[in-house]
């Protein structure tokens, strides 16, 4: 089964506590109601992981996390968003109207819905890290390839130093990203707490 990570919103990306998909107490059951977007596999996925708060006004201490099926009567999936890069990932926004969630599919206790958020950013953090990496490796490659067969007044554009300054910065940077991903990676894999370097990670590299 495909799940997708339900959690930004049009307002509230990086500023989690700030979710507006509201989470309504109804006896045994909550009702949710609002809109996520930027979900990955929104289209394709089985089962939803979604963040909703109970009270705006409370901030991290009001989120709530639920785990539902996609077809769950109240969820329509928007389209599929037309993006520049990443195309194979299917990107969508989610609405949701009056639906009605069991009390049993609610993950951790009410209020603990950011604190399970943040500990699954920072595991999933660094793979976005390495995606990053590979992409930028593969830039570099096609770069230093196309130096040395481009040519500018009859030599190889590879032979100026402007652009073997640009190279090296490249080069650079990607290994700095390299290890910033591979240090974050090695901390969760011992149990370490992560955060600020799969934070590092996923910035620096991206």
């Amino acid at each position: 089964q495909l799940v997708a990570f339900c959690l930004s919103e049009p307002a509230a990306g990086s500023d989690v506590a700030g979710l507006q998909l509201h989470a309504a107490k109804a006896g045994d059951d909550y009702v949710l109601n609002g809109t996520k977007c930027w979900i990955t596999n929104g289209g394709v996925a089985d089962l939803f992981t979604v963040f909703a708060t109970l009270d705006r006004s409370k901030r991290h201490e009001g989120v709530c996390a639920f785990v539902m099926e996609a077809k769950t009567p109240g969820i329509t999936i928007g389209k599929k968003e037309d993006k520049m890069g990443q195309r194979a990932s299917d990107t969508r926004v989610i609405h949701f109207d009056a639906v009605r969630v069991p009390a049993s599919q609610r993950l951790g206790a009410e209020g603990e819905g950011f604190k399970i958020a943040m500990r699954t950013l920072d595991t999933t953090r660094p793979s976005i890290g390495a995606l990053a990496n590979g992409i930028a490796r593969r830039a570099l490659d096609e770069s230093v390839a196309y130096a040395k067969e481009r040519k500018a007044f009859g030599f190889p554009i590879a032979g100026f130093q402007a652009v073997q300054f640009m190279l090296a910065d490249m080069a650079k940077d990607l290994e700095a990203a390299r290890l910033l991903t591979l240090q974050s990676a090695w901390m969760l894999d011992r149990g370490a707490r992560a955060s600020k370097f799969s934070s590092f990670a996923k910035c620096f590299a991206t």
